[in-house]
């Protein structure tokens, strides 16, 4: 059996809560945001995004991987 659905749940991130977790990393400093660019950078990976909604989901996968912030 390779899997049920409850084993692989996926959080469903809409815009205003993706925009919430980016502000609180933003503020934590692991999100960073150039003045002059539309990029969000996730700097303990170095993964970048033009969407907060996928970088809201890839934080949270990146959290539930256990990876510590700064």
């Amino acid at each position: 059996m390779v899997g049920t659905e409850d084993q692989f749940l996926t959080q469903d991130i809409h815009e205003e809560k993706a925009m919430l977790i980016v502000e609180q990393q933003l503020e934590k400093g692991t999100i960073e945001m150039k003045h002059d660019e539309p990029v969000l950078h996730h700097i303990p990976s170095g993964a970048k995004f033009e969407s907060a909604v996928n970088m809201a989901h890839f934080h949270k996968g990146w959290e539930a991987r256990g990876e510590v912030s700064q």
